[in-house]
């Protein structure tokens, strides 16, 4: 991935890795910029964003947090859909929270960009709980 401040001018297809505020407009963090968002910030006066540009290799972080999700999400999870990098788990019906606590740790140390926090183990919870 390369990331860091690029012009506004070559900003089309980039990933924005903060959120833009320009007349009105709020340009959420982690949206990709069409040539028409490029135009309106340029109109602006916005010389410059802070974005990501994927390589080939690279994977969109909405799907980084998918992926990761859909491994942690068991019986009595549901998973939100992804944005901006990611997913929250949601109760399915009352219970108590189990955790692997060494899956937890193990999926943690993969990257210091990953971050998986929990409810304490055995924490009651209700239905559509977060």
């Amino acid at each position: 991935m390369k990331f860091g401040d690029v012009p506004v001018a070559a900003a089309a297809g980039a990933i924005l890795a903060h959120a833009v505020a320009v007349d009105g407009i709020v340009f959420r963090k982690g949206r990709r910029l069409s040539p028409a968002d490029v135009e309106t910030l340029a109109r602006a006066g916005v010389a410059a964003v802070a974005a990501a540009r994927l390589e080939p290799d690279d994977v969109a972080e909405d799907e980084a947090a998918a992926v990761i999700a859909a491994a942690l999400t068991g019986a009595g999870l549901v998973a939100s859909a992804a944005f901006t990098g990611r997913c929250n788990l949601f109760a399915s019906r009352p219970g108590l929270v189990t955790v692997d606590a060494s899956r937890i740790d193990a999926i943690n140390a993969i990257d210091e960009a990953i971050t998986v926090a929990t409810l304490p183990a055995f924490a009651a919870v209700e239905s559509r709980q977060m």
